[in-house]
């Protein structure tokens, strides 16, 4: 079963991604280099593409699939440009 990313949001020490049927999955931002220097107007400088989130002026992507595969949600797929499904 695929799932829909819904909403996106940072907070003070991770990056949350919610689908649409409200399955949430939680990274910490201390886990990436560059998102961890990063200051408050650089980590809100995203845009969501179809695999997932990118900050342009970070030059960093986050996938939704290893999002969800980190919270145990998910399993990864075996093809980089496959689509995660869910559990």
């Amino acid at each position: 079963m695929q799932r829909q990313i819904e909403k996106v949001w940072i907070d003070d020490q991770y990056v949350n991604a919610c689908t649409k049927d409200g399955l949430t999955a939680r990274y910490l931002i201390s886990s990436w280099p560059r998102l961890a220097k990063a200051d408050k107007s650089q980590l809100a400088d995203f845009y969501l593409s179809y695999t997932g989130i990118h900050w342009p002026q970070l030059d960093e992507d986050l996938s939704f699939e290893g999002m969800f595969n980190a919270a145990g949600l998910c399993s990864r797929t075996p093809e980089e440009n496959s689509v995660c499904f869910m559990l």
